[in-house]
């Protein structure tokens, strides 16, 4: 009896000895994923389960984990999603290039067309059962409570704000490092162009135009191509700097001399419709075209119309300024 007696405090020592050192060296571990570390730092695995509220343009979301479900409904977003390295299960189609813009489309293998950014469909969009939804204010304003409904939903507020739809994103898909890269190698080929252009533009002026399908000629104040224009600091002609306006229509040739810059860049989209490339070859062969500055100079430019305004995404953006280093012959 002695003997087993010794045999069960042993037993005990050691059962309790052996809760003493898990409780020091693993009890900060939980079944719900949070906070085992490593060095201090969350651990790949538990980062992708932390919960976060996600603050966008139409309120809050709340996620309790990474998402694996994407659904993407404007064209802006589905290039920084992909730039993310994220595969989204829906997104609305391209505006040109159908279904995705050719850039994009190896990335997107797979991924379900859900219609036109104007009107996404709803009802293909539940089907795919996703756990996170983005979209933007001036597109999906009136089904947010809808999709909502369906996914925690981010909405972004400004369409071509590429940076700041980035960094939400982002922050949504626990892609945070991932931005903070694309963004600082952004800012460094930004200060690299300012300098090598140095006083090179102090005095010039770039236009950006586009001819319309009914005739039409219309100058861009702003979008996605003038946003990065002034970043870079480069200046605009005074018809061209009109406050409040995102766009001036030009529906006479009489008013031809508002299209004019030191540099012309025309995103004429060309290809979907035949009488956007009518019009520019009405636009383009009349007797006052051939008096502007620009065109004498030969420094008018038809470019790639995706990277430069349909788009507006991250990776866009860079195409965009791999364009103007070589329109403006920067090594």
């Amino acid at each position: 009896m002695r003997a087993i007696k010794m045999i069960l405090v042993l037993f005990l020592a050691l059962a309790v000895s052996a809760c003493g050192q898990s409780s020091a060296t693993g009890g900060g571990e939980k079944s719900n994923g949070s906070q085992p570390t490593d060095g201090g730092k969350p651990t790949q695995s538990t980062a992708a389960n932390t919960e976060k509220t996600i603050k966008h343009a139409m309120g809050t979301a709340t996620l309790t984990k990474k998402p694996e479900r994407v659904v993407v409904l404007f064209n802006g977003a589905v290039d920084i999603v992909v730039a993310l390295g994220v595969k989204p299960v829906g997104a609305v189609e391209s505006w040109d290039q159908k279904p995705w813009y050719n850039y994009l489309r190896p990335q997107m293998e797979g991924v379900k067309n859900l219609g036109d950014e104007l009107q996404p469909n709803v009802e293909a969009i539940m089907a795919l059962k996703p756990d996170l939804i983005i979209g933007q204010k001036t597109r999906d304003e009136k089904i947010y409570p809808q999709l909502n409904s369906i996914a925690p939903t981010i909405i972004m507020e400004e369409l071509f704000d590429w940076k700041e739809n980035m960094k939400i994103t982002a922050e949504a898909l626990y892609k945070e490092d991932e931005a903070a890269k694309f963004l600082s190698d952004w800012d460094k080929r930004v200060a690299d162009f300012k300098q090598k252009v140095g006083n090179k533009l102090a005095n010039t002026e770039v236009s950006l135009i586009r001819f319309e399908k009914d005739g039409s000629a219309r100058i861009y104040v702003t979008g996605f191509a003038g946003t990065i224009f002034k970043e870079l600091g480069l200046s605009r002609p005074k018809a061209q700097q009109v406050e409040g306006k995102n766009v001036v229509n030009l529906t006479s040739k009489e008013q031809m001399s508002q299209l004019d810059g030191d540099f012309i860049f025309d995103i004429t989209q060309s290809t979907s419709d035949p009488n956007h490339a009518k019009s520019q070859n009405d636009w383009t062969s009349h007797p006052l075209w051939k008096g502007l500055k620009g065109v004498k100079n030969d420094k008018y430019f038809k470019v790639d119309v995706v990277s430069w305004n349909l788009s507006g995404g991250a990776l866009a953006a860079k195409a965009l300024l791999d364009d103007l280093y070589k329109y403006f012959d920067i090594k």
